[in-house]
């Protein structure tokens, strides 16, 4: 059990190593790991509802309009 919680806060260490040394890393496929690893790990945004078409028009001209 000691040995999984050892693993655990090791990983969690090596997170923040990276997320720190991050700014400092030149080499681009390394920057892009982290990245990835740290958007993967965000909650996704919920998915939005359907519009109904009123709203559609709307939006269409107010796209239309610039504004």
């Amino acid at each position: 059990m000691l040995m999984l919680k050892d693993q655990v806060r090791a990983a969690e260490l090596l997170q923040e190593i990276d997320i720190v040394s991050y700014p400092h890393i030149m080499d681009k496929q390394a920057r892009e790991t982290i990245l990835k690893r740290l958007t993967s790990a965000l909650p996704k945004l919920p998915a939005e509802p359907p519009k109904s078409a009123e709203e559609q028009y709307q939006a269409q001209l107010a796209r239309m309009r610039g504004r």
